[in-house]
């Protein structure tokens, strides 16, 4: 395994109302230290707020973001992030010349759309809130049908934000998934399926994790999550590429992780790295594992 790409919110970020395990993120970093894997944040978020989760919740700092719901991509260059912009090229193709304005106005008499704040719109991603509990689907076969009569080729990724109790509706050129963006990504780094593992947890997530992608469905995702990733692994036949952390892996000295966010990812690296379980009941790895965790808190709050 050599690249780890990971949604952020209730996936690596424990912000969730299920409990997170005290060891989980440094059992993480360490196994990403010891293996020499590349990182990527592969979020909902746009740039600034992945980088104020970085700060906010003592994430270690990623290789490449893909940010806005896959539209996205972020490279480092001289300390700093800038766009990737060869895959903007890419997926503004299928727009036929419309951006997030264009789009925006184009579905401005579909009144059931409540425009996202205009920090969360960006050039190739037209984002809104819809009720929680309403049907979407008359809804999505009508902004279909309106959107191709444009020329333009979009996809619809609807999922659940419990925090504010409202449904997300993101539209996306139809290769700006976050699946399409991993796929990209593999293909920066030199990495083939087998050596890349992607984990999620939400809506906007299913697509990827139910893909021929190695991917984890963390513990805490909720049950409509899990039965549709379930589902369309079925319907691909990607079963065996798709995996679901249930919790209670053990660790060193009669420790376990209980499959929520961080403890999830581990679970799945192990799933798909059986061989690695040896690292994990080994408890001077483990130690090892929380006195680097340890050691890098203290560097940062000196630098603070």
């Amino acid at each position: 395994m050599k690249l780890l790409c990971t949604d952020l919110d209730r996936t690596l970020v424990p912000n969730g109302e299920q409990p997170e395990s005290s060891l989980a993120r440094p059992v993480l970093w360490h196994l990403l230290r010891s293996h020499d894997m590349s990182l990527a944040y592969v979020s909902g978020r746009d740039v600034g707020r992945v980088q104020q989760a970085i700060v906010d919740y003592d994430l270690q700092v990623p290789d490449i973001i893909v940010a806005d719901v896959g539209t996205s991509i972020y490279v480092t260059s001289d300390g700093g992030w800038v766009l990737h912009d060869a895959w903007h090229e890419l997926i503004g193709r299928d727009w036929n010349g419309f951006d997030s304005d264009g789009i925006g106005r184009s579905l401005s008499h579909f009144s059931q759309l409540r425009a996202q704040e205009p920090d969360r719109q960006t050039r190739y991603k037209r984002s809104y809130y819809l009720p929680l509990d309403m049907d979407v689907q008359p809804l999505s076969e009508a902004l279909e049908s309106h959107l191709q009569s444009l020329g333009v080729r979009a996809s619809l990724v609807f999922s659940d934000d419990p925090e504010k109790n409202v449904k997300l509706l993101d539209v996306l050129p139809v290769h700006a998934t976050k699946r399409d963006a991993i796929v990209h990504v593999q293909q920066m780094q030199g990495v083939d399926n087998e050596s890349c593992l992607f984990s999620g947890d939400s809506g906007n997530d299913v697509t990827a994790l139910a893909s021929h992608l190695r991917s984890v469905t963390v513990r805490n995702a909720d049950q409509p999550t899990r039965d549709a990733v379930r589902k369309l692994a079925a319907d691909n036949g990607t079963q065996d590429s798709s995996y679901q952390a249930e919790g209670g892996l053990a660790l060193a000295d009669g420790q376990s992780l209980n499959g929520n966010y961080a403890a999830g990812i581990v679970e799945g690296l192990v799933h798909f790295r059986p061989e690695w379980r040896d690292e994990l009941m080994s408890s001077d790895w483990l130690a090892e594992a929380l006195a680097q965790h340890l050691a890098q808190g203290v560097s940062e709050s000196r630098q603070a």
